[in-house]
């Protein structure tokens, strides 16, 4: 899943994406974190953000937006204490540490 910020476009997976664009859905005003308190899921009748834990009003909504390794991913400033430091999925990792040993 991907929120890329100029273009408010969320990819679910190879076959649905979502527009963001706030004027259209609350999901343009969702944010990357590393340990969200959102999810995008797919029901019957489209993607819909969901809560995924008990949301404290002021709260800003947060989801993974698990880069794939193949594309232009950012460094990330959620700010949590365990931040992974990039918005990469987690499953990327190793290959990444692959790829920098090489380069290294």
């Amino acid at each position: 899943m991907l929120l890329r910020g100029a273009n408010h476009v969320i990819k679910f997976d190879a076959n649905h994406d979502m527009d963001a664009r706030p004027q259209w859905t609350p999901a343009g005003h969702v944010n990357h974190g590393c340990y969200p308190n959102c999810a995008i899921k797919k029901k019957r009748n489209g993607l819909w953000l969901t809560s995924i834990r008990k949301i404290e009003q002021g709260e800003e909504l947060l989801i993974d937006y698990a880069f794939d390794l193949g594309e232009e991913f950012e460094p990330c400033r959620c700010g949590h204490a365990r931040c992974r430091g990039l918005m990469l999925k987690r499953k990327d990792w190793p290959k990444l540490r692959k790829l920098m040993s090489k380069v290294l």
